[in-house]
């Protein structure tokens, strides 16, 4: 796929590790091609460390450069949970204003879309190398397999943007996108967009290899930015929950969650930045010298770090929604409200404070060296996960999806009482759940496509019309699909721009 050559860094192979530092003086140049880097087992090591250095730092403009974390700001911010009080830095604006997304030059659609194939093109260098180099069984399952994840992850989170959303029970034969599983020296031709049925078929595959190699590998570590048997199957379980398979969901999500238990009510409320929280299943670990500083998590969506975005923009809630929350749900301590609530929080004089605004990100350091550790999977979303898809299997499963769902509302307000609810109104009570309990996440613009559900912001506490600029967007407009950038097009005449 001749566009792909054109964007690979092959950096990533040489990036420093989170945990391997030593890998930077033992690897050639980038001047070799990419079977002579990955010619030892431990440089395919050093492959897949810098993958995950690449998730919280990859280059770019300053919105741009803290990889995947960044992307989990855009998902929201095109969302309606997320609320921009005003312009500060102008950061996010467009995207918030759902134009960005539907622009072929913007930087949004070519980052997003680089990254993700970046990621790919060098999982397939592992994935179609390792097999001919030296090594001991354990230790190539366990990198293959992790490789073989990041393919499929890829690909998944490419599809949902790029492509309408996958119509459960239907025929997904609407265009998807490229699907690449070649390395850096067999690139081949342009490659067409495949199906959305082709493309899931393909990130099931992947998973289901990814899951086997871990399986056959006895190597494992406490590092959550590894990618874990567990990470797998919490990937099943978002993927099959896409798909509508409901007791595929179910058992992946328990499976996921197996040996973490749910954060507590008391860790709940530590500033979501340490991966060493009991309910993380999967994290990017930020060593504190190899940060992104200003294109962080940290420096948009925190309410303390020392960036210009937070000092004038902290991130505020939707009015309607945090009116959902009782008040003895520890989770409503999130976000500050009244003057007296704002006026609690400790900070400097040159930072806004406005209604609604959040407190549940919390830059961890002083200044601006106070990247957190970035959560990618936690076992509540396996839970609120399992609620639902029980749910949507019918009456027989109502009592399954209530229990579910009070095991994780009950952490959260000793007050709360198990459910009543059925059918659409036990739905729509894991839905508000699960806006509440991933609220800034990244789950947001990506749920409601899902679920086929309208753009509905409320126009209450700190809501601006100048900043959001829309405030409803229908289900199933062609405004949900982003568009694919022109530099992929131009390069690529069978890639089929989104209308």
């Amino acid at each position: 796929m001749k566009y792909i050559s054109k964007i690979i860094l092959l950096f990533i192979v040489l990036a420093v590790s989170s945990c391997n530092e030593e890998y930077l003086d033992t690897l050639p140049t980038d001047q070799l091609a990419a079977d002579q880097v990955l010619g030892t087992i431990s440089n395919q090591r050093a492959a897949l460390e810098g993958i995950h250095r690449y998730m919280y730092g990859s280059g770019g403009s300053q919105d741009e450069a803290g990889g995947y974390g960044d992307h989990l700001i855009n998902f929201d911010f095109l969302g309606q949970d997320v609320v921009n009080p005003q312009r500060g830095s102008g950061w996010f604006i467009a995207v918030h204003q759902w134009l960005e997304h539907r622009s072929n030059t913007s930087s949004l659609v070519s980052q997003t879309y680089n990254f993700y194939y970046t990621i790919i093109v060098n999982a397939n260098n592992i994935i179609n190398s390792i097999d001919n180099v030296e090594g001991s069984a354990d230790e190539k399952n366990n990198i293959k397999g992790q490789a073989y994840f990041y393919r499929a992850f890829a690909h998944y989170t490419l599809v949902q943007l790029y492509a309408e959303r996958y119509k459960a029970g239907q025929a997904n034969d609407q265009l998807g996108i490229v699907i690449n599983l070649d390395d850096l020296n067999n690139l081949g031709e342009a490659k067409a967009r495949s199906t959305v049925d082709q493309v899931y078929a393909q990130i099931g595959a992947d998973l289901t290899a990814a899951l086997q190699s871990l399986n056959a590998s006895s190597v494992t570590f406490t590092d959550k930015s590894q990618i874990s048997k567990n990470v797998v199957n919490g990937m099943l379980a978002r993927v099959s929950l896409t798909k509508g398979e409901w007791a595929n969901a179910i058992t992946y999500a328990q499976a996921a969650r197996s040996g973490f238990p749910l954060t507590s009510s008391t860790q709940i409320k530590q500033g979501f930045n340490n991966y060493g929280a009991t309910g993380w299943i999967w994290s990017s670990r930020i060593i504190p010298d190899q940060g992104t500083y200003f294109s962080s998590f940290f420096a948009y969506m925190s309410y303390n770090y020392n960036s210009s975005h937070i000092r004038a923009d902290p991130k505020c809630i939707n009015a309607d929604l945090y009116d959902l929350i009782p008040a003895t749900d520890v989770r409503k301590g999130f976000w500050a409200v009244t003057a007296a609530e704002r006026a609690a929080i400790v900070l400097p004089s040159s930072f806004a404070k406005y209604p609604y605004m959040n407190i549940k990100f919390q830059s961890p350091g002083a200044g601006t060296l106070g990247d957190g550790d970035l959560v990618l999977m936690r076992t509540a979303e396996m839970i609120l996960i399992e609620a639902e898809a029980n749910a949507r299997l019918g009456v027989a499963n109502e009592v399954a999806a209530r229990t579910a769902l009070f095991s994780l509302v009950s952490q959260r307000d000793p007050n709360a009482v198990i459910s009543v609810n059925t059918g659409q109104a036990l739905l729509d009570e894991i839905w508000i759940q699960r806006r509440i309990e991933l609220w800034g996440e990244g789950f947001n613009f990506l749920d409601l496509k899902r679920l086929n559900l309208p753009l509905q912001r409320s126009t209450r506490g700190s809501f601006s019309l100048t900043q959001a600029r829309i405030t409803d967007m229908p289900a199933g407009d062609l405004q949900w699909n982003w568009f694919f950038p022109i530099s992929a097009i131009n390069v690529n005449p069978n890639l089929i721009q989104n209308d």
